[in-house]
């Protein structure tokens, strides 16, 4: 009964709020779970924009180098992204989420049974600036309680960091880390992580659309080096070495995979650059076998607040657990902001790679999404995300569906409503299920506000 009063203060408190302010735009993402690939394609295509343009060859041909991009790091409370090279002023980041709302089936069963669900999600980060590093490290537990006493309370926790290091006028160094452990099904309640597209925050299709049924805890954790050596005013090489785990508790599934990369970058004009990789690979635990590849892609910048990248290349593999060894593997990322209402992305990859759902041969994913600002006061957004894989452990393949509407304002003190609907569809070795969920949260932002613009 007290559950069911709660619930109700909740939804009654955030439905009579009226909008006075801009919406932080809400976060949307790389993928805690495709995350470390993700970072081999960014490091991949942007080491040719890190440039310091005061060390300039005198020997340089007369084409300019690309124009340098801001470096952002997704936040993990929903709100966008997060400068690195922000000013140094605002080290402490902290915010606080409560909301409630109904969920059609909170145990992604063939025959659900839905119940009212609460939630408290507090945020903690600290982000730090000199004139040689940036520095991002974040933390966010989830508090979920359900009405129904069929469901136990739940809680997952996460955490981030993101660190970048000019060590000379030509070497760069970034070291990236994402973690989370708790139930499978809380992570799809809690709060998104941007991955930067560009300029534009987006979610990634294998992170907002991977659900395993009856899995119970995931541990998944995933990192990245990478060292980025300026050869010339347009010549880039760049190391990246990735390691990414993954491990569900009740399915007895574990694996993981590490990367090595070798890529090179030549910036022809200030708005394109071209590169050319190899890299290979050994994954671990359930499926043990190696992965190798090469290829090569462009990155496109026509204007500041436009972007496009392309990667692709064959891949070889010595698993013996498919007759598909061979497969051409790509990445596709595209982001832009159209007078300062719109703002719109697309991505999708194939990869062999160790996600949320394990270990797999090849995955496959693709996502999309658009913000716009209705009015003076209002953002409304739309996000929809797919994912695909095969030769899991536990199940013979996945299938998963994920979309998305978001409304939400700014309120006075740091405070701003978002109001949420998300489906999802899955398909987890022939067996299908369905799961909604409505919901509304208030979010108090120290300093209220200041540092989560997202835009």
């Amino acid at each position: 009964m007290r559950r069911a009063v709660q619930f109700g203060f909740v939804v009654a408190l955030l439905g009579g709020w009226r909008p006075l302010a801009l919406l932080a735009q809400e976060s949307v993402a790389t993928s805690g779970d495709t995350q470390t690939q993700q970072t081999v394609n960014n490091e991949l295509t942007q080491a040719g924009s890190r440039d310091d343009p005061s060390s300039r060859s005198e020997d340089a041909t007369s084409v300019s180098p690309q124009k340098e991009e801001p470096v952002y790091a997704g936040s993990l409370n929903g709100s966008g992204l997060i400068a690195m090279d922000e000013s140094a002023e605002k080290h402490l980041l902290f915010s606080m989420t409560t909301g409630g709302g109904w969920d059609t089936n909170p145990g992604n069963m063939e025959k659900a049974s839905s119940s009212g669900v609460y939630s408290l999600s507090p945020y903690l980060g600290y982000r730090m600036a000199t004139q040689r590093s940036q520095l991002i490290v974040q933390y966010q537990p989830t508090f979920l309680g359900y009405n129904s006493e069929v469901y136990a309370r739940q809680s997952l926790h996460r955490a981030s960091g993101s660190m970048l290091f000019t060590q000379s006028e030509r070497l760069t160094w970034k070291v990236d880390a994402f973690g989370n452990y708790g139930p499978n099904g809380t992570r799809l309640l809690s709060s998104s992580q941007a991955v930067a597209v560009g300029e534009v925050p987006g979610t990634s299709g294998a992170s907002s659309a991977s659900y395993l049924g009856n899995s119970s805890n995931l541990t998944y954790v995933a990192g990245s080096v990478s060292a980025a050596y300026r050869l010339s005013e347009q010549d880039t090489i760049a190391v990246t070495g990735t390691n990414a785990y993954s491990r569900t508790s009740d399915l007895n599934q574990q694996g993981g995979i590490a990367n090595l990369q070798v890529a090179y970058t030549r910036a022809v004009s200030e708005t394109v650059s071209w590169n050319g990789y190899a890299q290979g690979g050994h994954f671990y635990g359930d499926l043990a076998y190696e992965t190798y590849g090469a290829g090569g892609g462009l990155r496109w910048r026509p204007r500041e607040r436009t972007s496009l990248s392309v990667s692709v290349g064959p891949q070889f593999t010595t698993c013996d657990c498919a007759s598909s060894r061979t497969g051409l593997t790509y990445s596709v990322s595209f982001g832009t902001r159209i007078a300062d209402k719109w703002q719109m992305y697309a991505l999708t990859d194939h990869l062999p790679t160790v996600s949320y759902l394990g270990p797999s041969l090849w995955q496959r994913s693709a996502s999309s999404g658009v913000q716009y600002q209705v009015t003076r006061i209002g953002v409304i957004s739309a996000d929809v995300g797919y994912i695909s894989s095969d030769t899991l452990k536990a199940v013979s393949s996945y299938r998963g569906i994920s979309w998305g509407v978001n409304y939400g304002f700014h309120l006075p003190h740091g405070l701003a409503v978002l109001y949420t609907y998300r489906g999802y569809a899955t398909n987890t070795g022939g067996a299908e299920t369905n799961r909604n969920l409505a919901q509304a949260s208030i979010t108090w932002t120290y300093r209220g506000g200041e540092v989560f613009q997202g835009r």
